[in-house]
């Protein structure tokens, strides 16, 4: 079955958006379902890795779909042993400047 591998930075992403909406706005049932969807969004693109949007000025190969507010950047992965599948690289605010991450 594809999967969604999250890199540490991915990881963090999510952490970072959980503690915002949770403890910033307080709002943690929000902050639940927003991460729930996130990773859900995740795992239906890991089905379907071409399905985003081609971002070559990020990177080679790398591509990003939108979940509400938050762009999700990923690639394409095949590890041979396991299904393919894709890499979250980074979960950012769709208003930041994300591509400055990649320079």
């Amino acid at each position: 079955m594809p999967q969604a591998i999250r890199t540490p930075s991915a990881e963090q992403d999510l952490r970072d958006i959980a503690y915002y909406i949770a403890v910033k706005d307080g709002r943690p049932l929000t902050a639940d379902r927003v991460v729930d969807g996130i990773i859900a969004k995740c795992e239906e693109y890991a089905g379907k890795p071409n399905l985003g949007t081609a971002a070559p000025d990020l990177g080679k190969g790398f591509r990003l779909f939108r979940f509400k507010r938050w762009v999700i950047i990923y690639r394409a992965i095949d590890y041979r042993a396991i299904d393919d599948g894709i890499e979250i690289l980074r979960i950012v605010d769709g208003a930041r400047d994300y591509p400055s991450l990649f320079r």
